[in-house]
């Protein structure tokens, strides 16, 4: 095969698909996360307020981690699947589907959702974040070392 070795092929791209559709589920629908004073989110930012430690982690900068942290499996799944060669597609692919979501956001889902840049950038950010992350998983993994070709070596002559 080309760079892109029996370990990259099935595996990556089914979770990749598996992971785009967790996404769009969370992303795509009329309905937002619970984030009101009575949510499991609005106690758990209370908490982190009533310490001075903590006290710097407000709504606003949870959901712009949460957004990096949500794309960093898609951008690393995606170079995965592209191979070393092409790993930069994980990034690429991210900030086109991040673009998709809050077009449709933007267009469709007014009324419950709000389209923004920073959501773009941050969704953009964790994608190129998880492409990096797979390219580094690629080169520590020999390229040629498949079960299939340890197996040989340990076989009786």
């Amino acid at each position: 095969m080309t760079d892109r070795d029996q370990r990259t092929v099935g595996a990556p791209l089914a979770l990749l698909v598996l992971y785009t559709l967790f996404i769009a589920a969370i992303t795509l629908t009329p309905q937002q996360m619970g984030t009101g004073p009575d949510t499991l989110i609005g106690h758990a930012l209370d908490l982190l307020a009533a310490h001075r430690e903590t006290a710097w982690l407000t709504y606003e900068r949870v959901e712009k981690l949460g957004n990096v942290v949500m794309f960093i499996p898609f951008g690393f799944l995606a170079a995965l699947h592209f191979g070393r060669r092409r790993w930069w597609l994980g990034f690429l692919f991210g900030a086109g589907f991040s673009a998709a979501i809050e077009i449709f956001q933007g267009t469709v889902l007014t009324q419950s959702r709000f389209a923004t840049l920073s959501d773009l950038v941050t969704n953009t950010l964790g994608a190129g974040i998880g492409a990096l992350l797979g390219l580094c998983c690629l080169v520590a993994w020999p390229k040629g070392s498949t079960r299939r070709e340890s197996d040989k070596e340990l076989a009786p002559v």
